[in-house]
């Protein structure tokens, strides 16, 4: 009995031992948590070198990283920005680069909700809306007055004679009657406009009604055309291919603009600024949801592409803080050009109206093949997903294969210091998601790098820039259909970094042939399709017999392991871009 209650009193005094050494070694944690330790890389530090391994212990402070020869400051964020894992780039640097540094970028303009301090109570639209419904004479029915859908393009229709009412398109059809006076009951039907967004495998249905003929209109004869723009979500990405293909046919002049959510149950909501100003991206109406934290639409500058006056931007639908009284329209369009017939002239139009619009310049690319410098911004996501745990490591390795690398959370910049930062990107490097839409910025000739994904290296192309990316990664976590905090892969990231330096050199320095302007987005996506599924380049009948082919080949050559060894991988890359 004694024995055993020894061998508890001594389990006891062992346990507290145990959480005291834990408490104080997580008390020293917290004390190093905003140190960014950088190992050296090259050459080891000298026994005698007092300096050698010193980290600064402030957060504001520059760390000394040494890539052998050249010390490149090293901006260390503070603990709320920087999450990623201490440690640097452990492989060797091609070349010796002096004089090229990383900074972590700070916003110059707070990311504040302008519009925050207006009396939204009595809020309405301006006095030139509210005009169009003083005059009783604009309810009379014109001469003639049936609706006619003429079918543009694959996803575009111009209508004539028909009204928005209780926010829904409504036509009007002799063929279901016509009204001899205003006690005729209302026959209705609905229908649905085809509609193929951005994607082939998005085959979206817009509805329309189909109603009698009335004895008055339901609403004012406006002067101007309407414009039903359908976008899948009101994100980034998804703002772009509908702005984008909106923007080519130029249709936009005057237009009542309604916008409609066609993603079938989704999160994604009609997202408004204020319809007052272009600088008022807050709009309380517009509440907090599922697809932005935040009331209004922080992309809202950029839908000044098609119209100067943002009161003219609706949505479409019913809202109980809106006018929902029904307009009608001699002329109107239903959606746009579809995004795949976009052509390469008409990607880089939009993005230059976008400059102008912001009063943004680019600066010219310059050749930097000899002493290295081209300008990288590394996207460093804060969110819960999606983020990479080694962004000092890819950092510094760009640093040895020629690059300035400005690291930025675009998640705390102003719209505009934003495409500021990717105007003057020679080389967009970040995790698969939206930020890697502005590309679209860039100088033709740049180059991105698309991490744990290969979704956006068809927009990269139709904007005329190079592109790679990554599929591996080290270490990750995964929650639902969302990767957590992960390191990339340094083994494909670092080959994928040479092929940058290598594309630029040719754009910047060998004035290397742009690509045709006239060149689709089809054309580019197919040319895709085919580098990496051959087969669909031969007829049907022939398909079977090459993947058979190919099958055999692989059962008697099997396919040799992946060595380690980076220069190997870069000699195979280097025979393969020849």
């Amino acid at each position: 009995m004694k024995g055993s209650t020894l061998l508890r009193g001594w389990a006891a005094v062992s346990v507290v031992l145990t959480l005291i050494v834990l408490f104080l070694q997580l008390g020293r944690g917290d004390s190093d948590r905003n140190v960014v330790i950088t190992p050296p890389v090259g050459e080891a530090a000298k026994d005698g070198d007092k300096d050698a391994g010193k980290v600064e212990q402030s957060p504001k402070s520059a760390v000394k990283s040494v890539l052998d020869p050249a010390e490149v400051k090293v901006i260390s964020p503070p603990s709320n920005e920087y999450r990623g894992v201490p440690g640097g780039w452990q492989g060797e640097c091609p070349k010796k680069y002096p004089n090229l540094a990383i900074r972590f970028l700070e916003p110059t303009i707070p990311q504040t909700a302008i519009g925050k301090d207006k009396d939204w109570k009595d809020w309405k639209l301006p006095h030139e809306v509210e005009d169009e419904y003083s005059n009783d004479n604009r309810y009379d029915l014109p001469p003639n007055w049936e609706s006619k859908v003429t079918r543009l393009g694959k996803q575009w229709y111009h209508v004539s004679n028909f009204c928005i009412k209780e926010g829904k398109i409504t036509l009007f059809s002799k063929t279901m009657g016509v009204a001899t006076d205003e006690s005729f009951t209302t026959v209705q039907r609905k229908k649905k406009f085809n509609l193929y967004n951005e994607f082939t495998r998005h085959n979206n249905r817009l509805s329309y009604y189909i109603e009698n003929v009335p004895y008055r209109l339901p609403g004012p004869l406006v002067d101007n055309p309407a414009w039903i723009l359908s976008f899948w979500c009101q994100d980034l990405f998804h703002s772009t291919l509908t702005l984008m293909p909106a923007h080519a046919i130029k249709k936009w002049n005057n237009s009542d603009i309604y916008v409609s959510i066609s993603k079938p149950k989704s999160p994604c909501h009609q997202k408004l600024g204020s319809q007052v100003s272009w600088d008022e991206s807050y709009n309380p109406m517009w509440g907090n949801d599922n697809q932005f934290s935040y009331a209004g639409n922080p992309y809202w500058r950029m839908y000044r592409v098609i119209t100067d006056k943002p009161w003219r931007i609706r949505p479409l639908g019913t809202h109980n803080f809106y006018n929902n009284r029904a307009r009608c329209y001699s002329e109107g369009f239903v959606d746009k050009k579809w995004f795949i017939q976009v052509t390469r002239q008409e990607a880089v139009d939009y993005a230059n109206h976008h400059l102008r619009n912001f009063g943004i310049e680019r600066t010219k690319r310059e050749c930097r093949r000899e002493e290295g410098g081209y300008r990288m911004t590394l996207i460093n996501r804060q969110g819960k997903t999606r983020r990479l745990a080694n962004i000092q490591e890819v950092a510094e390795a760009a640093l040895c294969y020629g690059f300035n690398v400005t690291v930025v959370s675009f998640e705390r910049f102003d719209l505009k210091e934003q495409i500021e930062i990717i105007a003057n990107t020679d080389l967009l490097v970040g995790m698969h998601g939206n930020g890697l839409i502005w590309t679209m910025f860039q100088e033709i000739g740049g180059y991105e790098i698309e991490i744990m994904g290969s979704w956006y290296e068809r927009y990269a192309r139709l904007w005329g820039n190079g592109y790679n990316n990554t599929n591996t990664f080290d270490k990750f976590g995964k929650k639902g259909n969302e990767w957590v905090p992960f390191h990339a892969d340094m083994k494909q990231v670092a080959p994928a970094l040479r092929r940058a330096k290598v594309h630029l050199d040719s754009t910047a320095c060998d004035k290397a042939p742009l690509p045709s302007m006239s060149e689709t987005h089809q054309n580019v996506w197919e040319a895709i399709l085919i580098r990496n599924h051959p087969e669909l380049a031969l007829p049907p009948h022939k398909r079977a017999e090459y993947l058979k082919k190919i099958k055999q080949q692989k059962e008697e050559k099997p396919e040799a392991k992946a060595t380690d060894d980076t220069a190997n991988s870069d000699a195979s890359e280097d025979g393969a871009e020849k």
